[in-house]
């Protein structure tokens, strides 16, 4: 389960969707009644009266942010059709050729670079060869200035808007790299879970369950004050590795210092304990390699259990108040509590 959700390509195609949809649902009904009243050209009016129906309805779900990618690519068929079959049809000299030159920007800012490479390049050909059927052999040699001319415009703009999307996606993944990433370790960080947790709130359902651990390495300071923090830093480093082989990059985030926690989606508690037991133990037999000197250090772990109506917030405090208990109780452990009502018990007894 991916829940690592900082989309803005999704935003930034939900407001595009959001424009073009509405325009193009009253450009589509004005083709139409253009084609069935004074042009006679019946099929074009129908397929306009599809196109100006579900943009309309495209922009409704993009303004809710409602929409899913099989809406965004219906809508980019129905205009393809639409224009590809009105650029057929119609006669070369009432110039419908022309909406030729939306459509690499129209596929790169909807579908991104993959298929608006492929969409780009199929839609070219087919209009090419539309107009070519159109010109008399006679006017072939006077329309291929024309031909030059709009399969230089057309890849001109193809160009620009193959950069425009490639350097965007680029600096998008970077800035999303920096924004969900602890910069000493690598691992997630308190942002990403809360992005995460959300997600999860959002897209669960009845089956779908969480763990949360979370751990602490045991007498972190001392490991500071004895060898530097340059030690403590790779150690931490050290930790990261380690824990990611065990609960996999995306479950893990170093939310403060020597904490970290770990995502478990559709796990049990008992095999979440396990898990914490896999962890507690592999760094309990590790050496952390520090020049010369070699470092041992143990971890304790807290567990908790996601129960319907739970904030991120809860579920911290009670997996921290485990971790608390297995502290108080000599380190080196794993303690787990089942249900969020623990909390409020355990509190009550403090």
């Amino acid at each position: 389960m991916d829940v690592h959700i900082f989309d803005n390509s999704h935003t930034l195609r939900a407001s595009v969707l959001t424009g073009v949809s509405l325009f193009m649902s009253v450009i589509a009904l004005c083709f139409a009644v253009f084609h069935f009243h004074v042009a006679g050209k019946y099929f074009n009016a129908v397929l306009d009266l599809i196109l100006s129906g579900y943009s309309f309805y495209s922009y409704q779900l993009a303004k809710k942010n409602k929409h899913k990618k099989h809406h965004i690519q219906i809508f980019v068929y129905l205009f393809t059709l639409a224009a590809s079959t009105s650029i057929y049809i119609q006669p070369i000299e009432h110039g419908t050729y022309v909406w030729t030159m939306l459509f690499p920007i129209f596929f790169y800012s909807l579908l991104g670079i993959k298929q608006g490479r492929t969409y780009c390049f199929a839609v070219l050909l087919v209009h090419l060869a539309s107009i070519y059927h159109k010109v008399d052999a006679n006017d072939a040699f006077e329309s291929l200035p024309t031909f030059i001319n709009l399969v230089a415009c057309y890849v001109c703009i193809w160009i620009i808007a193959h950069i425009y999307e490639f350097n965007r996606r680029n600096i998008e993944n970077s800035l999303t790299y920096l924004a969900s990433r602890d910069s000493l370790t690598g691992a997630h960080n308190r942002l990403s879970l809360t992005s995460t947790f959300k997600h999860f709130e959002t897209h669960k359902d009845d089956e779908t369950t969480l763990c949360l651990l979370f751990i602490d390495l045991d007498y972190f300071k001392k490991v500071n004050d004895q060898y530097g923090h340059d030690a403590g830093d790779k150690v931490l480093m050290e930790t990261t590795r380690l824990l990611s082989q065990v609960v996999g990059d995306d479950n893990l985030y170093r939310i403060g210092g020597e904490e970290f926690c770990v995502t478990l989606f559709d796990h049990p508690i008992e095999q979440a304990e396990q898990v914490g037991e896999r962890v507690r133990s592999m760094m309990s037999q590790h050496l952390f390699a520090f020049g010369d000197k070699r470092i041992h250090i143990t971890l304790s772990v807290g567990i908790c259990e996601y129960s319907d109506g739970d904030k991120l917030s809860d579920l911290l405090k009670l997996a921290d108040l485990q971790l608390y208990k297995a502290k108080e109780n000599g380190r080196n452990q794993v303690r787990l509590s089942r249900t969020s009502k623990d909390l409020t018990e355990d509190i009550s007894t403090c």
